[in-house]
């Protein structure tokens, strides 16, 4: 499952950075950089931007590749035993694993949809853009969450 997560997670960094390369020439000066909660741009300004958004696909990739080298101490609000602290770790490292691909992809989406609405292909993120971004991360912070918890009750 490891694989496929990095999988995902680094085509979303090389999908981000392809729609800025590809497209960053074909837009105008100003494009849209901010959108309210409806989706719909409410601020504007250079191109540039698109840049941005893929330097942030590859700082969060690469930061968020880091964290399972680093010392981690898992805290569940009640004492562990090492075992425990164990089985944690492998929850908490798997979440890592797929807030990364998913932050990675919700930025690509963001590049594309500033793209498509510079292109005149499209208006707004789209309806569905913030509850779905943020249904997607709260279920899976959620589900390990609720994943950790019982795998140090198990063996507890």
């Amino acid at each position: 499952m490891k694989t496929i997560r990095e999988l995902i997670a680094g085509l979303g960094v090389l999908f981000t950075v392809g729609v800025a390369a590809i497209f960053y020439s074909r837009l105008p000066e100003k494009v849209a950089t901010h959108f309210n909660a409806a989706g719909v741009a409410d601020g504007f300004g250079g191109r540039a931007i698109l840049w941005l958004l893929a330097g942030n696909a590859i700082f969060v990739y690469g930061v968020m590749s880091a964290v399972p080298f680093l010392p981690l101490k898992v805290n569940l609000l009640r004492p562990l035993t090492s075992e425990q602290e164990s089985a944690a770790r492998v929850g908490a490292l798997a979440l890592v694993g797929w807030l990364k691909a998913e932050i990675v992809w919700t930025l690509g989406y963001v590049c594309l949809a500033i793209v498509r609405i510079g292109l005149g292909l499209q208006e707004t993120l789209g309806f569905a853009f913030l509850p779905a971004t943020l249904s997607v991360i709260g279920a899976t912070c959620g589900y390990y969450l609720v994943q950790m918890l019982r795998s140090t009750q198990a063996h507890g």
